[in-house]
């Protein structure tokens, strides 16, 4: 019985380490893919990790719009607001603001996401209707409704000592750049 059981165990250790292997395969095929071009985006869209991103900066960098009109416009392209929901979304997300930056105050370089806590505050909700958990993606001292009537809206703005804080609540009429999020044709 011992004999069956170390064997299942060996087993069940080598199904492990294959399916560790898979996924660092699906990882490295994926960033290939971004790598190569393989998805099809729009013209002005970013292709990654099997979704075309549209930052309204390369479109026009003087075009600025308040939270409601830039999920709008999302919208109207077949898309929303990005949604980021993993590491490497939020690494790519913040490079890619980093390098549009140039404003002479953070707010210039600032873009909306589709987060907000309107409908209960101190709740932060993604637009897909999932719950934000990650509090270490805020800037130092955010999110906190600080000087205005109300910082409903999420925004990310550039960090470049620190690629993973870079969450700040606004004002949702406060107008600024946007980043749309579609899956890829």
């Amino acid at each position: 019985m011992n004999v069956q059981i170390e064997h299942q165990k060996a087993i069940n250790d080598a199904y492990q380490r294959q399916i560790e292997t898979l996924r660092t395969e699906k990882t490295s095929l994926q960033s290939n893919i971004s790598f190569f071009g393989c998805g099809k985006c729009l013209t002005h869209w970013i292709f990654y990790n099997s979704s075309c991103y549209f930052f309204s900066y390369l479109e026009s960098h003087k075009v600025k719009k308040n939270w409601p009109d830039s999920r709008a416009d999302c919208v109207s392209r077949g898309a929303d607001l990005v949604v980021i929901d993993n590491q490497e979304e939020q690494k790519f997300v913040s490079h890619t603001i980093e390098n549009m930056k140039g404003g002479p105050n953070m707010w210039e370089d600032a873009f909306w996401v589709g987060l907000t806590d309107s409908k209960a505050e101190g709740t932060w909700v993604w637009i897909n209707n999932v719950t934000e958990v990650e509090q270490r993606y805020w800037r130092d001292g955010e999110p906190n409704n600080s000087g205005h009537k109300g910082e409903d809206c999420g925004a990310v703005l550039p960090s470049s000592s620190n690629p993973w804080k870079t969450r700040n609540d606004s004002p949702c009429e406060f107008k600024i750049h946007w980043t749309c999020e579609m899956p890829s044709k």
